[in-house]
């Protein structure tokens, strides 16, 4: 039986940072220092700084070295253009990635296509601030467009069963998303929501709960609520396995990460290697714009061995 525990990640620090050198280490810009840091620090044949549109970054604040900037909002489409450009075969490559500054979606579909590549094993990097600069009141996103399916992960069968179809949400600060979610998937009458407990810090846990507290009608009175730390993509990933595990009469199973950069990761591993069989699909609540600088100093780097299937 899969344990997902059991794989390896470790807090280090900046000095240590330097000790990992990669054939490709890919980067998303969002303009912070906690991303530029770890860019700078650590050693790659080739390093990319991906930056994607829904920023709206000026050329003017662009990163020093080598970028891509495709006008491409969605994923599937800004990922293969890039993937295609290098023209690499991934799967022979010692390749490093720092999610932190991922739009969500993006990061989803990377590591899918990165699997479908052949990519057996990655180093995934993240670092935490020390605060949201409007606590519970910060934006990250803007008006959603639309619930849809990340490409590449969804279902290819849908059962017409769906009494017992089962949602689970990992929720963070930005209620309206919670709020889209559930109302897409209303019909469902199990459903999970994930808190990141411990927290990134302290406060957090209490500012994500009276956002949740916002979109409280829409999930119901029903909804279940379960923990995972806010750092921990493995935790994250076998609490998913055991909540899908125990719930075998549901035929259609709906997934959306709607929290930190770590619990996605997560929830990408655990589809990669046991949704596929399950019926499960990989939402999210689409916006033309996310938002830049939202947290303010930087605490930990955490660093992630990812293992795919």
């Amino acid at each position: 039986m899969k344990d997902y525990t059991i794989f390896y990640k470790n807090e280090i620090e900046e000095k240590a940072l330097a000790e990992f050198n990669f054939d490709l280490f890919i980067s998303a810009y969002d303009n912070t220092d906690r991303v530029a840091r770890v860019y700078k620090s650590v050693s790659a044949t080739e390093k990319h700084w991906l930056i994607f549109p829904q920023y709206k970054i000026k050329q003017s604040d662009y990163p020093q070295g080598k970028y891509f900037d495709y006008a491409l909002a969605n994923e599937d489409d800004y990922i293969i253009r890039y993937l295609e450009e290098i023209n690499i075969q991934p799967k022979n490559l010692n390749i490093g990635i720092d999610i932190t500054g991922f739009i969500r979606p993006h990061l989803i579909f990377m590591l899918r296509i990165l699997s479908n590549m052949g990519v057996k094993k990655m180093h995934a990097f993240y670092t935490e601030p020390i605060r949201y600069k409007k606590s519970e009141e910060t934006l990250f996103s803007g008006f959603v467009d639309e619930v849809k399916l990340i490409p590449g992960c969804g279902s290819t069968e849908f059962n017409s069963d769906t009494q017992n179809d089962l949602l689970i949400l990992a929720v963070g600060y930005d209620d309206k998303l919670i709020v889209k979610v559930a109302q897409d998937k209303r019909h469902c009458k199990r459903k999970y929501q994930i808190f990141g407990f411990p927290s990134l810090q302290p406060d957090m846990y209490q500012e994500s709960r009276l956002k949740a507290n916002n979109a409280a009608e829409s999930l119901g009175k029903d909804v279940v609520t379960k923990f995972a730390p806010a750092v921990d993509p493995f935790v994250t990933a076998q609490l998913l396995k055991e909540i899908i595990d125990s719930n075998t009469h549901s035929k259609n199973i709906y997934l959306s990460p709607l929290s930190t950069k770590p619990q996605v990761l997560g929830f990408i591993i655990y589809y990669l290697w046991e949704g596929t069989n399950k019926r499960v699909n990989l939402l999210y609540p689409y916006s033309g714009n996310y938002a830049t600088k939202t947290a303010s100093g930087i605490k930990n780097t955490w660093h992630y061995v990812v293992e795919l299937p």
